[in-house]
């Protein structure tokens, strides 16, 4: 594959709030899961766990959990979620991972389940499915509504489905502000390959 390709992949991905009422298939839903456990886990003790919600009464509890960032202008829930025709939850089962690792295991179950939601966020934009990431939500409500184990924490809340609007991703920050050579706060990338040859 050409570089233009494998860019073009990643391209696709943006977060979408708006979904038409077109229903998706349980095929396709566990090809996305399919797709997100090939993530690396710690130990590959693959932590994750993914409750995959299709109840509109569920849904609206879901978004009774949810709360908008500083940028709300005063709302208070994500009422679009419950548009989505299917929400995925992906967890992390902590136990499985501090079984290895000890108490190292708590973050590093959250690491390896937000690997495993990048990968799923990519194959659903490269089925032309439309996603948002939400991680704004009181966990404890949610677990209780999920009916989640003490061990299990939500990561995040997943809603899934085909876009009403055309998909814009925001801006990201050039790769030479955030990209450093050898050690932190190096010289510009090029200056110090120039230096280097």
């Amino acid at each position: 594959m050409t570089h233009e390709e494998i860019w073009s992949i990643f391209d696709r991905r943006a977060s979408v709030r708006s979904f038409s009422d077109r229903t998706i298939d349980d095929e396709t839903v566990d090809l996305l899961i399919q797709c997100a456990v090939t993530a690396p886990s710690n130990g590959n003790m693959q932590p994750w766990e993914f409750i995959v919600i299709r109840s509109q009464s569920i849904k609206e509890n879901i978004v009774d959990c949810t709360f908008l960032g500083y940028h709300s202008k005063g709302g208070t829930h994500q009422n679009w979620i419950k548009d989505a025709p299917v929400i995925i939850v992906a967890c992390a089962n902590q136990k499985r991972t501090r079984a290895r690792y000890g108490e190292m295991g708590n973050i590093g179950s959250i690491i390896d389940v937000a690997a495993a939601i990048q990968n799923l966020l990519i194959a659903a934009a490269n089925l032309k499915l439309a996603c948002c990431w939400v991680g704004g939500f009181d966990e404890g409500m949610l677990k209780e509504h999920l009916k989640l184990p003490p061990n299990v924490k939500p990561i995040g809340v997943l809603p899934i489905g085909y876009s009403t609007e055309k998909p814009v991703r925001k801006n990201r920050l050039k790769i030479d502000l955030i990209t450093h050579t050898e050690t932190y706060h190096s010289k510009d990338r090029k200056e110090d390959t120039k230096n280097a040859n």
